[in-house]
């Protein structure tokens, strides 16, 4: 394919993401499956923030949770991390635990969200914790322990048997 179609199909694709036609969207999502680069996933988060047919969510939810490339996992810490995308937060934690790229490296924003966030995103960030399966460095291990310590006291009841289990879980990672 030469360049110059490589670039009328990526901008179809764009087009095709704002479509008001809910099967032309999931058409570009299942051609972004194909045609798309990590970066590309920040369009589908703001088609996830613009669209609230279920039908594209899913199709979206899906899609990250298929990710394979590691270079994506930088990409969704900063958009868990961003502010812009804390109404789909949660959509974006779960999907790191259902995805077979590894977060252990970023241990720290899930430790965070654990603390701060309200109690059903809390509980994805705890199963992502959970499901780690990479070593984390033992550099990171007390101080994201010691975080969780000192936060048990201030987060509600239903946060601190999370909390206590998210200790151990890092202890033994």
């Amino acid at each position: 394919m030469s360049n110059i179609s490589k670039k009328d199909l990526r901008n179809s694709i764009i087009l095709g993401l704002s479509s008001t036609d809910t099967k032309v969207v999931i058409n570009s999502i299942n051609q972004l499956r194909e045609e798309g680069k990590p970066k590309d996933i920040l369009l589908l988060l703001d088609v996830m923030l613009s669209k609230s047919e279920t039908e594209i969510q899913s199709a979206i939810h899906n899609f990250l949770a298929d990710l394979k490339n590691q270079e994506s996992a930088q990409i969704i810490i900063d958009a868990i991390q961003n502010q812009k995308y804390v109404s789909i937060r949660k959509h974006l934690i779960s999907t790191c635990w259902e995805s077979s790229i590894s977060f252990s490296n970023h241990i720290s924003t899930f430790v965070d969200v654990l603390i701060e966030s309200d109690f059903e995103t809390s509980f994805e960030a705890f199963t992502v914790i959970e499901n780690l399966t990479d070593k984390i460095s033992e550099e990171s291990k007390p101080i994201e322990m010691a975080k969780l310590k000192d936060a048990i006291p201030s987060v509600t009841a239903d946060k601190k048997g999370m909390l206590h289990e998210a200790i151990h879980i890092i202890e033994k990672l």
